[in-house]
């Protein structure tokens, strides 16, 4: 197995991170600032802090942190996007990581507008927060954005009602999304009429599913009593999940199709996840071996411009094309800081 400079490649991947800000980004960035806090390089971590400060600063009437915009979309399930609070719920993760490191009480109160605005947001029959005002809509990525943020909110201002809503939201999405029996997730499901608007077993989609299950039993606590709610379905996802794993170490954009282009994003979400998972205590330990072929494969592309190439972009369905994303450059870091012990 080829040597991994680890640490020379965290500094690449950040430094080309910070280079590139996408100021009117909502959500893509979050990942990136979670990954640079992990790996708590003292220069990137105060770099990073200005993208919240920017947020918030930008932070709407309506509550949204950052940019309050609607979407138009070139390909994918849908042409128009009409943003819920869900989506800069992502940001309100980050703004509440900076609070808890530096203080600054106007940083909690933002992120309170931010989970006012998202509670007050339209949802289907049964309680699940609708993605967009087009819905009401349910999408595998958003109980990422929503639910670790719903939980550290819960944690901090010592209110139970904000985790029980967290846990309920991953009830929900996984009820119309996660297959009963094959245990993948789906990427977007209407309510009226009761469809499927992408219902590939999309590889990021099944990733912010992960991801968001070992971010939330982090701010929880292992021995929550919802924590034993998630990580039973949790393990049978992961199960699914690396059946699919490709003997190089990559995951295919649809997991299931093996001739689907290799994807970076999933793959890295795959690493940090299943990494973290293990690390909590709860996923089996023959899964660091299947994170550290993930996150391998995927340093050996790092370009000489200190991009990580081969990640799809959003809208993620099939027929988007390929790019360099921050969300991409994010979960590199993650990954690397979940392994980093393991790697030596």
């Amino acid at each position: 197995m080829h040597h991994l400079d680890l640490a020379a490649a965290v500094q690449q991947v950040t430094d080309y991170t910070l280079a590139h800000p996408y100021e009117r980004d909502v959500w893509e960035k979050s990942p990136a600032i979670t990954g640079i806090l992990m790996w708590d390089q003292p220069e990137a971590v105060e770099k990073a802090r200005a993208w919240v400060d920017r947020a918030v600063q930008v932070q709407s009437s309506r509550g949204f942190l950052g940019y309050d915009e609607r979407i138009e979309l070139a390909t994918g399930h849908a042409a128009v996007f009409t943003p819920t609070a869900s989506l800069s719920s992502a940001l309100a993760f980050n703004v509440l990581a900076y609070y808890e490191r530096d203080g600054g009480d106007h940083l909690l109160q933002a992120a309170r507008r931010q989970a006012e605005a998202l509670l007050a947001g339209p949802r289907t029959k049964n309680g699940g927060i609708s993605v967009r005002k087009e819905g009401p809509e349910l999408w595998i990525d958003f109980i990422y954005m929503m639910c670790p943020f719903l939980a550290r909110l819960g944690r901090i201002d010592n209110q139970p009602a904000l985790v029980d809503e967290a846990l309920k939201q991953i009830a929900v999405y996984v009820r119309h999304l996660v297959d009963p029996e094959l245990h993948l997730a789906r990427h977007a499901w209407r309510e009226t009429p009761n469809s499927y608007l992408q219902s590939t077993f999309w590889c990021r989609g099944n990733g912010w599913l992960t991801c968001c299950l070992v971010d939330t039993i982090e701010q929880i606590g292992t021995d929550h009593a919802g924590a034993g709610e998630l990580k039973a379905p949790g393990r049978k996802v992961f199960d699914a999940i690396a059946a699919h794993q490709d003997r190089c170490g990559f995951f295919h954009n649809i997991l299931d199709d093996d001739y689907a282009k290799f994807e970076a994003s999933g793959t890295l979400m795959f690493a940090y996840s299943a990494a973290k998972a293990v690390n909590q205590g709860w996923l089996d330990a023959a899964y660091i071996e299947k994170a550290e072929r993930a996150l391998r494969i995927v340093a050996g592309s790092i370009e000489p411009a200190r991009a990580v190439p081969g990640r799809q972009a959003p809208p993620g369905v099939p027929g988007v094309p390929f790019a360099t994303t921050l969300y991409g450059q994010g979960f590199f870091i993650q990954a690397a800081a979940q392994l980093r012990h393991h790697l030596g």
